[in-house]
């Protein structure tokens, strides 16, 4: 496990990268399908990163609290990571109670979109604004183990922020993970 922080080129204001992708059962969902949402939460994550399992249970808060925010998890690593495979999937979000109306699990095999969006780690958050502009570029909250209690939910503060049409924070911590699992 290599520990990376997340420092993507896309800025706040930038208009994100579109994408249509495979979700783990096998239907295309794209981010123009996601157009009736106030916001969509783009997070690049995997099923074995530690990192990421330190977050589920944010993830999760997420996505109970805002039902008007379309939560898409991409994973990257599918193709690279036995423990990320496309069979896997499926039992992560079950076993992590993540399965819902507004909450997308999908599959970049060839890895073109997490580049797009200059991932780098998971998870990799990007909270997009109605229009698909870039509101918010770092981390879920301040947690990064297991055993840590959150004292800072900086995602759910700029989700509200976003809501409410504020300018975006001006601090946005970077979030920190393991690496995405690239293909030579």
């Amino acid at each position: 496990m290599s520990l990376t922080q997340s420092d993507s080129k896309l800025e706040v204001g930038d208009t994100a990268p579109d994408f249509e992708l495979e979700n783990y059962e096998g239907q295309n969902v794209g981010l123009t399908d996601l157009d009736n949402y106030d916001g969509v939460l783009v997070v690049f994550m995997c099923n074995h990163c530690p990192f990421v399992k330190a977050q589920t249970e944010e993830l999760r808060k997420l996505n109970n609290e805002f039902s008007s925010i379309a939560i898409v998890g991409i994973n990257a690593n599918a193709e690279t990571h036995p423990m990320d495979s496309v069979d896997k999937m499926g039992d992560f979000i079950e076993e992590n109670d993540l399965d819902s109306e507004h909450f997308y699990y999908l599959i970049d095999g060839d890895q073109e979109v997490a580049k797009a969006y200059g991932a780098e780690c998971t998870p990799d958050p990007f909270l997009l604004d109605w229009r698909h502009k870039l509101y918010y570029k770092g981390r879920l909250n301040d947690k990064s183990g297991p055993s840590e209690e959150v004292q800072s939910r900086d995602m759910k503060e700029a989700i509200e922020s976003m809501l409410k049409r504020q300018d975006p924070p001006q601090e946005q911590p970077p979030s920190q993970g393991c690496n995405i699992k690239w293909k030579e």
